[in-house]
């Protein structure tokens, strides 16, 4: 076999069926040894279209997802989503001696992977391999980065070479039993307590200890805006995304106790410093992800665990000693309630259609099945506003990154991960230039969706802005 062959070969076993391509000679041998192997090669016309079908993916499918190009991988890296990308080069002897395209791919990848490696000898491939998909998908997903050169590639390499011990079971992280009561006694105490609910949530399958654990003590839940949705039905003690740059209900700063679970301390929660949040509230932290505790500025608690177990746990521990927080969840309904009647008076102009007019249309054929992506600065803040009842793990936003144009790889990829589901991808004029060409691969690689283009003929959200 050569080192293509068996990288091929690798990924068929870890139960990759597409990878995400531009088409280039350095990458010519792993393309071919990907097609014969059974792997279907999705090819684009840039690479930023592969980027986005691969992080688009890993988004929706929480598995590691597979690319030829850079690009994307930025937005991977904001989302917490597992990429692995995969670039070709110059054989390991011209390196530095100015082969096509020499430069230190390492070097470009290691700022936003989790880990970066150059496949220097084909017998490690599949250890290499076994790095990747490690690093990828432990503690808090994200993309890793493995650069092929040709004659690795091509070098005859004998399978097994390198024994690699293949894990069991994942680990899995628990809370410790002091963490657990010490959080339960501040619940108890707490009159209004507020759930942001990150992608980690997502990434840990925790929809369903959310959905009971919120209901069960009426604590309100907000998701950061672009982070994944742990929300896929309806729950009314959802009260939308948090962060928009269009506003929201004012709950941050009278909350007296807030549980981060899988969330980052950025931009969208005011980096959890006053005025946007009060001088009195406690703040806990909960990743998989140790190293995530000490983000940003901290927290008063912090646990290192799985933000499902948490929950799960937490549930267990509070129940017939923490009330519900009815009053409070009476309060923030009201917030919510009033803030999306605000967003819907919004003044229109006599003639033409206005954003809420195409957003409301969508809302009307939603079902629970269709996959809604949304591309676009302007459009997009009017349906985080208005499709606020909900926030499944199958709609698709452009990630922490707020990057635009990735909408159409996007649909790309969430066609090719299920055949029958509806798919909507909502976008804006300027966002769908970016990749409007990839619309062709679509159609010619039979991957159909239902396109809308809001067209308000400028950049919306710079005008909105001011």
């Amino acid at each position: 076999m050569t080192g293509a062959e068996v990288f091929a070969k690798e990924l068929r076993r870890r139960g990759v069926q597409f990878v995400a391509t531009l088409c280039g000679h350095g990458m010519d041998p792993l393309d071919e040894a990907l097609d014969q192997s059974g792997i279907r090669l999705v090819d684009v016309r840039n690479e930023q279209s592969a980027g986005y079908i691969a992080d688009a993916t890993a988004r929706l499918s929480r598995r590691v997802a597979h690319l030829n190009a850079m690009s994307g991988v930025a937005n991977a890296y904001f989302d917490g989503s597992p990429v692995l990308l995969v670039t070709g080069c110059g054989p390991k002897e011209t390196i530095g001696l100015g082969h096509f395209q020499d430069f230190d791919q390492l070097a470009v990848a290691q700022s936003l992977c989790k880990y970066a490696k150059l496949i220097d000898r084909p017998e490690r491939i599949q250890q290499y391999l076994a790095e990747s998909f490690s690093a990828a998908t432990t503690g808090r997903p994200g993309p890793v980065h493995l650069t092929f050169p040709l004659d690795v590639q091509e070098a005859k390499v004998t399978v097994g070479a390198v024994q690699v011990h293949r894990r069991v079971a994942d680990p899995e992280t628990l809370p410790g039993p002091m963490e657990i009561n010490r959080i339960a006694s501040m619940l108890a105490e707490s009159e209004k307590p507020l759930i942001i609910a990150g992608s980690g949530l997502f990434y840990d399958h925790g929809e369903r200890a959310l959905e009971s654990f919120s209901k069960t003590f009426d604590v309100p839940v907000v998701v950061p805006i672009w982070d994944r949705g742990s929300v896929p039905n309806q729950m009314n003690t959802f009260m939308g995304v948090i962060g928009s740059a269009t506003g929201g209900p004012d709950l941050l700063a009278d909350s007296d106790l807030i549980l981060m679970l899988g969330a980052r301390c950025d931009y969208r929660v005011g980096y959890l410093q006053k005025p946007e949040i009060s001088d009195h509230v406690a703040i806990v932290r909960v990743d998989a992800d140790a190293r995530e505790l000490d983000q940003g500025t901290g927290a008063h608690v912090t646990v290192h665990s799985g933000p499902r177990a948490f929950l799960t746990d937490l549930r267990t521990i509070c129940e017939g000693i923490v009330p519900p927080k009815i009053d409070w969840m009476a309060d923030v309904r009201s917030r919510r309630d009033t803030h999306v009647n605000r967003v819907k008076a919004a003044k229109r102009l006599d003639t033409g259609l206005h954003a809420l007019d195409v957003v409301n249309a969508i809302g009307n054929v939603l079902t629970l099945d269709t996959t809604l992506v949304i591309d676009g600065g302007n459009i997009g803040q009017w349906a985080h506003q208005i499709l606020c009842d909900r926030y499944p793990g199958h709609w698709l936003t452009c990630g922490a990154s707020g990057v635009v144009g990735y909408g159409i790889p996007g649909a790309m990829a969430a066609r090719l991960l299920d055949p029958d589901r509806p798919i909507i991808l909502l976008s804006g004029d300027g966002a769908s230039t970016f990749t409007i060409a990839d619309l062709e691969s679509a159609t010619r690689q039979k991957l159909p969706f239902v396109m809308i283009v809001a067209d308000d003929e400028a950049w919306g959200i710079t005008l909105s802005g001011h």
